[in-house]
């Protein structure tokens, strides 16, 4: 579960911008609220809002380049290569470093993980945990000089095999290193997000294929959400698989006749349902946090509606997932669905065009307030200025 999020110098976010899943004592919706350790009390989802170009979606970004510096595609850089670093553009200092902390639990106990990087190098890294309700340190880096709490003489071994564009976090797992091991499984095992439509799409191909219970539940999602869809038969192979949506037809008398039509002659709506579900029940089953950019992408609002109350829902949510999204889609700015705490907002400024982001909960609405009207009002900020009517002259 993901507690606290931060990030300083990464595209539009120039100054630290953080987001907390912590609740607010709002004892609103109490029953949808998760805990980590039977104690503390985390939102299960958050909803990021802001006009285009706000800079929400870099602090998607952001969560996401972490945790491909730990586990994906900039993980195993090669010696002297270049790190991914995008700094804020709109000065004319130095480039600063950037830095990413993440504060989470897994398997019960509590981690702060953080690093900072420039575009050659990691310049600091660190990681604490709290075993027993009390912080206590793992690691700490600064450049080339390590600092460690157990087995020492092991963990500066694995240190000196550390190049200085590598995270200590990566390098010391793949020697099996203990105290490292289980912080490192929360960025493998928890932190998902769809990419396009193909990832998504393999995760519910592969519940379909296995049968059984999850093609089962992957199919009463789709009939719920009244997509017309009894079936689905995958044919061909893993690289081209052929998808075929089966609905079943009735006539003036009552007899049923089956059709097949490939996936993707189905509406676009329909084809993202599809893609998504699997990846959707995946996160619910394994308590992940899911990561979503653009929520309601080509999806009718009462189906992306729907996946959010899934999420929200204690007697669906057993593993206690989470779900982080951008989204301009005002519907959603229902205190039926969402707690006040839940709701975030992106906004850009004008001048520096640096990106702030902060919580509904700044503001103090009331328990009955219509959000989705003050938020179009522009009560929270974060909408676009849709000004005069130069263009139209002349």
């Amino acid at each position: 579960m993901l507690l606290q999020f931060s990030v300083t110098n990464h595209r539009s976010i120039k100054d630290t911008a953080t987001i907390s899943l912590k609740a607010s004592k709002d004892d609103s919706m109490k029953e949808a609220l998760i805990s980590p350790d039977g104690k503390k009390e985390l939102v299960p989802v958050m909803a990021l809002y802001g006009a285009n170009a706000a800079g929400k979606s870099n602090l998607i970004h952001a969560l996401l380049l972490m945790r491909d510096m730990v586990c994906g595609t900039y993980a195993k850089p090669l010696k002297g290569a270049p790190l991914p670093q995008e700094p804020f553009a709109f000065t004319d200092a130095p480039a600063e470093p950037t830095c990413f902390e993440a504060i989470y639990y897994h398997k019960g106990i509590k981690y702060a993980y953080g690093f900072s990087f420039d575009k050659d190098h990691i310049l600091t890294e660190y990681l604490y945990h709290w075993p027993n309700g009390r912080e206590a340190l793992i690691f700490s880096r600064e450049g080339d000089r390590f600092g460690f709490r157990e087995n020492v003489q092991e963990q500066i071994t694995l240190a000196g095999r550390t190049a200085d564009n590598r995270l200590y976090l990566v390098s010391s797992n793949e020697w099996n290193c203990a105290q490292t091991e289980k912080a490192y499984q929360w960025f493998f095992e928890k932190l998902m997000a769809p990419a396009g439509i193909e990832k998504p799409l393999q995760a519910t191909l592969t519940a379909i294929e296995k049968g059984g219970r999850k093609k089962q539940r992957i199919m009463e999602e789709m009939l719920h959400a009244d997509l017309g869809i009894r079936d689905v038969l995958v044919t061909g192979s893993k690289e081209r698989p052929d998808i075929l949506a089966v609905h079943r037809l009735a006539d003036e008398n009552g007899k049923e006749t089956e059709y097949s039509l490939p996936i993707g002659q189905e509406s676009m709506g329909t084809q993202r349902f599809f893609a998504r579900i699997g990846m959707w029940m995946e996160a619910l089953q394994e308590g992940a946090v899911l990561v979503v950019d653009e929520i309601e992408s080509s999806m009718h609002p009462l189906l992306t509606r729907h996946l959010i109350e899934m999420v929200q829902d204690a007697a669906i949510n057993t593993r206690h997932a989470q779900l982080i999204f951008t989204t301009h889609d005002t519907g959603l700015l229902d205190l039926s669905l969402l707690r006040r705490d839940q709701i975030w907002f992106a906004e850009k400024d004008d001048i520096s065009m640096q990106t702030d982001i902060y919580a509904l909960t700044e503001f103090s609405p009331r328990k009955g307030e219509n959000i989705s009207k003050g938020y179009l009002q522009g009560r929270y900020g974060a909408i676009p200025f849709i000004g005069g009517t130069a263009a139209w002259e002349g």
